[in-house]
């Protein structure tokens, strides 16, 4: 695994912030899922039906995606992809969507005091238009959701009710929640104290990769207790808290 010791990479625009971005399985998967599932999708339907509008051709939505129009199919995709662009290399890898279940801690170059490797945190600075378009889509979404909910209750003249399971935009939420969740937590004096931590040289001293302070540490910890509210937004309490185990 690259070093944890890096400079921010920019995402693009003139007004940009830190974020802290955790290596972890988990989080990437909704990370991923935002492309693949919501914005490529949308955005190719959005693409064909603006070529064929001279043509008797209907192309559907993505199930569910059709109850979204407010949805701006470039900008937001051109949003992920810059965010996207600009991680660190082992955070660019599609593996992280098909094995959730690998130790973060691998070959990692960040450890506790103790010497205990912990899951590598990476500062990226993101544009705040980028980040601004992805609530976009949260925003979307949700609304979506309250005019389009995935049950549909039938009642019936003799009083009972059939409960139907429909494609809608709800189906998709929680992924985009959780991605928007971590991308968007504050850039606090915790995020400060860490992303310095992580950019430092420290090749004077021979090290090979990130060994926090007790200071550091603490500020690791208290990072960790925010990152596991929001990457598991949406989860059972116990999600989260074995999420947060691991950090």
């Amino acid at each position: 695994m690259p070093s944890t010791r890096r400079r921010p990479i920019r995402s693009g625009g003139s007004s940009t912030t830190v974020r802290l971005i955790p290596q972890d399985p988990t989080w990437l998967y909704d990370f991923y899922l935002t492309h693949d599932l919501v914005l490529a999708p949308y955005h190719a339907a959005w693409s064909m039906r603006r070529r064929l509008v001279d043509e008797e051709i209907d192309v559907a939505y993505p199930p569910g995606l059709e109850h979204v129009p407010e949805l701006d199919a470039p900008t937001c995709l051109d949003a992920w992809s810059r965010i996207h662009h600009a991680l660190p290399a082992a955070l660019r890898s599609r593996w992280a969507v098909h094995d959730t279940s690998q130790d973060p801690t691998r070959d990692s170059a960040l450890f506790a005091p103790d010497g205990r490797p912990l899951i590598p945190l990476h500062p990226v600075t993101v544009a705040e238009d980028d980040l601004r378009a992805l609530k976009g889509v949260r925003r979307a979404v949700r609304l979506g959701a309250e005019a389009h909910p995935s049950l549909v209750v039938t009642r019936r003249a003799d009083g009972s009710a059939d409960i139907e399971s429909v494609a809608g935009p709800g189906d998709y939420l929680g992924t985009i929640d959780r991605t928007v969740a971590v991308l968007t937590l504050t850039s606090d004096e915790d995020v400060a104290i860490l992303s310095a931590a992580l950019t430092a040289d420290r090749s004077d001293d021979g090290a090979h990769g990130v060994r926090l302070s007790d200071h550091e540490y603490a500020a690791y910890e208290r990072f960790a207790d925010r990152l596991a509210a929001a990457a598991m937004t949406g989860e059972f309490i116990g999600e989260r808290a074995l999420f947060r185990a691991r950090y």
